[in-house]
């Protein structure tokens, strides 16, 4: 990554970035919905005349590989030198996959995220299987953007659920960075940062959903919370979130809703201690009380905490107990 660009109105300097990349052939890439119901795209695409190509809305939520193949197919054909990724963590996930199977080095990736769930700062993409369902995982550094730019403007159009619920996404990365086996100095004290951050712009969001300064702090404590991703591996939340997102169609913004609570009470009976600093950055009294303070902060802003709020159906549960390791199931059967 060469550049983060952060602040209201920022998006009007793509025009400026992508010539200084002298990138002349752009694809534009975004939600079929985003494309729909805001006029972001439209905006975007009269900005970049007369060297926009195309628009590709068909990446939607988990990012289907017969999509990543159709949108490597345009790629290819339209001869793209770049892409501009515009939405969530599909889309972004998909402009990256798609051009680890064109071949990274044919375009650069500038991402305007839209949701809080720092797909923009990896160089991994998840990708799921049309047939089966499961999630495959790409990693290409060429293919990662190398500019982001967080204008919270853009974000405006995100529907409130998915913006929040993204936000706790990024709650989850940060606690899972902290809490890693394998330390990183910086991730950790960014991630600190963005928990308090989170905590108190995620609620200012939800009362107004217009206050462009709350969703900017939102963006800027994503951004730091997904600094982890790259450096440190994360734990059961994120694990258990992948077997229960795309094989049942679950977001994985709810899954980190359900499952974070979960894992950090099981960490609270177990080993209290891993939990100070968190329970410092939640201002609760002590590692017991994580775990209630997260699931307070989730039900505050009118998201699910339970897996069958969350959308699994009862006659699912089964199949995704099956896959959940065996020590971890019957905590996870304990919030449906």
């Amino acid at each position: 990554m060469e550049r983060v660009l952060h602040g209201s109105g920022v998006a009007a300097s793509l025009p400026e970035e992508l010539h200084l990349r002298e990138a002349t052939r752009l694809v534009i890439v975004s939600s079929a919905t985003l494309y729909r119901e805001t006029p972001v795209i439209s905006d975007l695409e009269q900005a970049l005349q007369p060297h926009h190509l195309a628009t590709f809305t068909k990446l939607s939520q988990h990012t289907p590989e017969s999509a990543v193949q159709e949108l490597a197919t345009l790629l290819r054909e339209q001869r793209a030198d770049a892409v501009v990724s515009v939405g969530g963590g599909s889309v972004i996930d998909g402009c990256k996959a798609a051009l680890h199977a064109r071949g990274a080095e044919s375009a650069v990736h500038l991402a305007l995220p839209t949701t809080l769930s720092g797909a923009e700062f990896t160089a991994s993409a998840g990708v799921t299987d049309t047939a089966t369902r499961q999630k495959l995982s790409v990693f290409d550094r060429r293919a990662a953007p190398r500019v982001v730019i967080l204008d919270p403007q853009l974000t405006l159009g995100t529907p409130e659920r998915l913006w929040l619920a993204s936000g706790i996404r990024a709650l989850d990365h940060a606690v899972e960075t902290v809490l890693s086996p394998i330390q990183d100095e910086l991730c950790t004290y960014l991630s600190l940062e963005a928990l308090k951050r989170l905590r108190l712009a995620l609620p200012q969001c939800h009362r107004n959903p217009q206050d462009l300064s709350a969703r900017h702090r939102a963006q800027v404590a994503a951004w730091w919370a997904a600094l982890g991703l790259a450096s440190v591996p994360m734990g059961p939340s994120h694990s258990l979130g992948k077997l229960l997102g795309a094989p049942f169609g679950i977001p994985h913004g709810i899954t980190s809703c359900v499952l974070l609570p979960t894992v950090l009470a099981q960490i609270a009976s177990s080993e209290p201690a891993r939990l100070e600093p968190i329970a410092a950055a939640f201002e609760v009294a002590g590692p017991q009380e994580v775990a209630d303070g997260c699931r307070a902060l989730i039900k505050g802003l009118g998201l699910p905490a339970t897996l069958s709020a969350a959308g699994l159906a009862s006659a699912d549960l089964a199949a995704y107990l099956d896959t959940v390791p065996e020590s971890w199931r019957e905590v996870v059967r304990s919030v449906y």
